[in-house]
């Protein structure tokens, strides 16, 4: 967004920092719609965009020419999305950071539902996000890879004070004052909502949900892509779950993943049936959420046995 006040070379103050890392390598000109939609708000509060680049192809071109507003620069190829997000934090200027994915496109009130959250929520609280919703309906396949990820934050949700997992990771405002203080290993350890939600909620701050605070997920994921990202995510998050000398726990919890499967589909239906809707969509997607449980506890499994790998620089 570009303000009268940058137009006359003057710095303008914003409010919102909207964190992008650029790292999808199916449906990748999806970051286009973001960036229309981005135009396209409704009584928004001053913003800027800032993208972290790994994939610096022809969708990289096609911003710099036709989202001039949008703050583009590039790095290497392997740097990891939280190393991204912490790389376009240390560039931002706002108030409060906004953290969004490269194949998310938001509701039209999204910015100005997030100024009314914090205008709304306690003075204690850190971040404040939303629901998620299926923007990509076609197949069962495009549902089992949205329900794997995010049900539990689909909609209705209880508009309020929540805890830090309830606040998805891509559909979430920070104060800027309190994030940007956190140290540089913390933020880039892995992703915020694993890593610095908790933290966060240590300190005793709080995290709130608005309905109005709304979000698509948009990716079509081939079969492929996704089972990969699912193993990755997964060998990631047992990976450095215990430091390496921890011996007896890593294999303790590499015995109990051959529960994981049951209990991550019973998880899944448990949060559609509670919403109270999508419960074809669920039965529709079982027998891939049913491959999606078994690659993940797989993915578990190997974290607790060998550690992380490089995991967390391939995941998209």
């Amino acid at each position: 967004m570009t303000s009268a006040s940058s137009m006359r070379g003057i710095d303008p103050s914003y409010v919102f920092s909207i964190l992008v890392g650029r790292v999808s390598t199916e449906d990748c000109d999806r970051i286009l719609e973001l960036l229309d939609a981005l135009r396209s708000q409704e009584k928004a509060p001053a913003y800027e965009v800032i993208i972290a680049d790994r994939r610096q192809d022809w969708v990289s071109e096609h911003i710099r020419i036709n989202f001039p507003e949008a703050r583009l620069f590039f790095c290497p190829t392997k740097t990891s999305l939280p190393e991204l997000r912490t790389l376009a934090l240390d560039r931002s200027r706002g108030d409060f950071i906004v953290v969004t994915e490269d194949h998310c496109v938001p509701s039209k009130t999204w910015l100005i539902s997030m100024l009314r959250a914090f205008q709304n929520a306690p003075q204690e609280t850190v971040a404040v996000g939303g629901p998620v919703e299926n923007g990509v309906c076609d197949t069962a396949l495009d549902w089992a890879t949205f329900l794997c990820e995010y049900s539990g934050f689909v909609g209705p949700i209880c508009p309020g004070t929540a805890p830090s997992s309830s606040v998805p990771g891509m559909n979430v405002a920070y104060r800027r004052s309190i994030i940007a203080k956190l140290d540089r290993a913390t933020l880039t350890r892995g992703f915020w909502e694993t890593t610095v939600h908790p933290v966060l909620q240590d300190k005793g701050l709080m995290f709130y949900l608005s309905d109005e605070v709304q979000i698509l997920h948009k990716k079509k994921f081939s079969l492929r892509l996704f089972a990969t990202q699912r193993f990755l995510y997964s060998r990631y998050y047992a990976g450095i779950r215990f430091d390496q000398n921890q011996i007896i726990s890593r294999l303790a919890m590499c015995g109990l993943t051959v529960a994981l499967p049951p209990l991550l589909l019973c998880r899944m239906a448990k949060n559609i049936v509670a919403k109270k809707r999508l419960r074809p969509k669920l039965l529709q997607a079982l027998p891939y959420l049913t491959l999606f449980a078994l690659i993940w506890a797989w993915g578990e499994a190997v974290g607790y046995l060998l550690g992380p790998g490089d995991a967390l620089s391939r995941i998209e």
